[in-house]
């Protein structure tokens, strides 16, 4: 994902659209919820519609295109409208247990947080691509992941990825 070298920006309207549902969709739903990310994604593709012409002369469109999303979520937000990121999952709790316990752990952390622990861990991306797309710095990035991780690591759920190695060979050797 690389938005600021010119083989990353797009040349085409549709190229523009691809990247965003490729790219900018999962950080709207890390941040915002599926539901809401996703209504959010809609209007920015609305906006970038009509400013297609002027868009497809910036260096990081993605980068700003995700500024634009954090004004159009201030209406779902603001009056408290609908919930961002659920903290409840009932649809969910039948199907896979896990899921849920693992949703309900990324509900208690920040949206930052959570954005970020998701595209890095979840998605695969650097840090130097989260912090572009964001508009932070790295150790913005990486404090928020290290602190996201740290709080689902202090959580107590039995997933034996999210425990530290030292948590794990103390638990090895108490079973011993």
């Amino acid at each position: 994902m690389d938005t600021n070298s010119g083989s990353g920006r797009p040349g085409s309207f549709d190229e523009l659209i691809d990247q965003m549902r490729a790219q900018l969709l999962p950080v709207l739903w890390s941040k915002w919820g599926v539901e809401v990310g996703g209504d959010i994604c809609c209007e920015v593709e609305e906006y970038a519609w009509e400013n297609r012409d002027r868009l497809l002369g910036m260096s990081n469109v993605l980068g700003y295109l995700y500024r634009v999303s954090q004004s159009k979520a201030r209406r779902y937000t603001r009056w408290s409208k609908r919930t961002t990121f659920p903290s409840r999952f009932p649809d969910v709790v039948h199907e896979d247990p896990q899921l849920h316990d693992m949703l309900q752990m990324l509900s208690a952390l920040s949206p930052d947080q959570r954005t970020c622990v998701l595209l890095v861990h979840g998605f695969g991306w650097t840090y130097n691509e989260v912090a572009s797309l964001l508009g932070m710095k790295r150790s913005d990035v990486n404090n928020h992941v290290h602190r996201g991780m740290s709080r689902l690591r202090t959580d107590h759920f039995d997933d034996p990825l999210l425990a530290d190695r030292t948590t794990q060979s103390q638990n090895k050797e108490n079973i011993r």
